[in-house]
């Protein structure tokens, strides 16, 4: 069995929580309903944002003017994305420790301002060797070449890596690549999960 040498994280949903995610904000920061908020969040402008196209000021007017809402709101999203959001500690503190004798990165679709927000609001000093963000990359998961991308940075082979995430599309893109992957639902069942893929596979 090959040896694993490198733990690949996802960031929102695994290691950055928040009640009920980016759609569950806009419901209750905008009070719109959840189909709207899911209509403006699948849309390509979300894509366009996380592959750093366009800036959060054009991302969060395109849909105050889909949800029919003033431009003045604009205030209440960029505030929300700051408050709402916050890393599990507590998963944080893992990943250190798994860092102290695996490499690790951190992959994740999420816009330019996400090294802002590492640098100021969510310090994650010591936790991974390399962040690989779509917006840096241009490409998005479940997009194998972000995986592979992550890969080379850590200089190991598919084989060699764990992927955590909690989208199944990027799990199993992950384990098309003969990656190992954990599923996240719940920070003690991803630790449990991660620790007897590492007691399993060295």
């Amino acid at each position: 069995m090959t040896r694993v040498r490198a733990v690949i994280w996802d960031f929102e949903g695994v290691l950055l929580q928040s009640d009920g995610g980016f759609k569950q904000m806009l419901v209750s920061r905008l009070g719109v309903p959840p189909e709207a908020a899911d209509r403006v969040l699948h849309s390509p402008m979300t894509d366009s944002w996380d592959l750093g196209e366009i800036s959060d000021d054009e991302f969060y007017l395109h849909i105050l003017k889909e949800l029919s809402l003033p431009a003045e709101m604009k205030a209440v999203l960029e505030r929300s994305v700051v408050e709402d959001f916050f890393l599990d500690r507590a998963l944080l503190a893992y990943i250190r420790g798994v860092h102290a004798a695996f490499a690790t990165a951190l992959l994740t679709n999420f816009p330019a301002r996400i090294h802002e927000l590492i640098s100021t609001t969510w310090r994650m000093d010591g936790a991974f060797d390399h962040i690989v963000a779509s917006c840096d990359v241009r490409l998005l998961k479940p997009d194998p070449r972000i995986f592979r991308l992550a890969l080379e940075r850590l200089e190991v082979t598919a084989g060699e890596a764990i992927m955590v995430d909690d989208q199944l599309p990027n799990v199993a893109a992950a384990r098309e690549l003969g990656m190992a992957a954990v599923h996240f639902r719940s920070r003690a069942q991803a630790i449990a999960d991660m620790e007897t893929r590492l007691l399993n596979a060295n």
